[in-house]
């Protein structure tokens, strides 16, 4: 079998155009730019990819077949689950840059494998995205991170995620509470170093960016009765979910409105986001706490019975498409995740995408649930 190629240069073009374009433009103009950049992607992945090829064929599908919204929905999934177990990498080992895991210290691991120019792309559908949004700037920021230290966690996509985010300002000072303990080799939740850097920050004129897990910063503010003013244009910008404390979850809503009123940051500025690191697309909330699904993606809702696309505003299993990755064949994903298709009238545009929490009985152990066992430990401790 000849050595894997990388793509060319005129299917890496015809990728790319799609991520040069406004993330929330639905005209039929954009749209066919995510046919090309769609098709071209998955071609990469018929020729290089056994599996891939096979699944595509078995549906009586080609590359070349996908011009319109209608074919995109006749694309076949391939169930998350499948990516814990195998490594079904597109092209040579040798091009693969970063190896990102959403595991934490145990459960099985979900991961993907970015050659140097999906990485370039993830990187900059990202900006794209959250400048879009209103959530990039020129401002020196004080960074408070509830993820674990990049250094350390070099594989986790939780630190990738938050080490891109504080890339979209300038950087003042970045402080991360999960920290690895040499004492007991594994990483521990710093509430002490949080309190102090919450109140060191307030005293500072810079704007303040706090990253991460939301239950973390809800209990830490919560149990130690925080309250402050943080400068003014700081945001809050969530991610992760509740994993481990679903009994205490609060509504957006009211964790935007507690949040305003304990630290001072407008509800406008407190923003969720929603993603996976196989799927690689971030799904950010708008000014009135909405997830807009981008131009960069599809997203069906299948039923669970027989995987067909339900209509919009009624729930079922979420399935994303995106363009992006050439070197893991994950471009057409089925979670275990419940959700739905919305809108929103704050004048973006395009459909909202609501989750609705994890289908099936079993638990699924990620960074998130290992964060929470972190935020347990620290409760007992204090």
């Amino acid at each position: 079998m000849p050595p894997a190629q990388q793509p060319s240069a005129q299917t890496q073009a015809g990728i790319d155009r799609l991520f040069s374009s406004d993330p929330f433009d639905n005209t039929e103009e954009a749209q066919a730019l995510f046919h090309e950049s769609f098709a071209t992607c998955a071609g990469v992945h018929y020729k290089g990819n056994s599996y891939f090829r096979g699944l595509w064929d078995h549906a009586g599908l080609k590359p070349g077949d996908i011009k319109s919204e209608h074919d995109l929905t006749r694309v076949p999934p391939v169930m998350v689950n499948l990516f814990k177990e195998h490594e079904l990498i597109t092209g040579s080992p040798d091009d693969v840059v970063l190896n990102l895991t959403s595991s934490g210290t145990s459960g099985q691991k979900s991961q993907i494998l970015l050659d140097h120019q999906s990485l370039v792309r993830v990187k900059k559908l990202a900006w794209m995205i959250h400048d879009a949004l209103g959530m990039t700037s020129q401002d020196a920021v004080n960074y408070l991170c509830f993820t674990y230290d990049p250094k350390v966690a070099t594989n986790l996509g939780t630190a990738f995620t938050d080490e891109l985010l504080t890339s979209f300002t300038n950087k003042n000072e970045v402080y991360y509470a999960i920290q690895w303990d040499h004492a007991k080799g594994d990483f521990s939740l710093n509430v002490d170093g949080v309190i102090k850097t919450l109140q060191r920050y307030a005293a500072s004129p810079k704007p303040v960016r706090i990253l991460g897990f939301p239950a973390h910063l809800y209990k830490i503010v919560l149990d130690h009765n925080i309250k402050l003013r943080l400068p003014i244009n700081s945001w809050i910008q969530t991610g992760g979910g509740w994993k481990g404390f679903a009994s205490e979850e609060i509504p957006k809503s009211e964790f935007r409105n507690f949040m305003a009123d304990r630290l001072g940051i407008p509800a406008s500025n407190n923003r969720d986001m929603f993603g996976m690191v196989e799927h690689g697309i971030p799904y950010c909330d708008c000014p009135r706490g909405q997830l807009h699904i981008p131009n960069y993606a599809r997203v069906y809702i299948r039923s669970p019975k027989d995987l067909s696309i339900v209509s919009n505003g009624e729930t079922g299993l979420i399935h994303f498409l995106c363009s992006y990755v050439t070197s893991y064949p994950s471009i057409s994903l089925l979670t275990t995740d419940y959700g739905r298709i919305g809108k929103c009238d704050c004048g973006i545009g395009g459909a909202t995408l609501e989750i609705l929490g994890r289908a099936g009985v079993h638990k699924h152990k990620g960074c998130a649930l290992t964060a929470s066992k972190l935020l347990d430990e620290s409760s007992t401790r204090t």
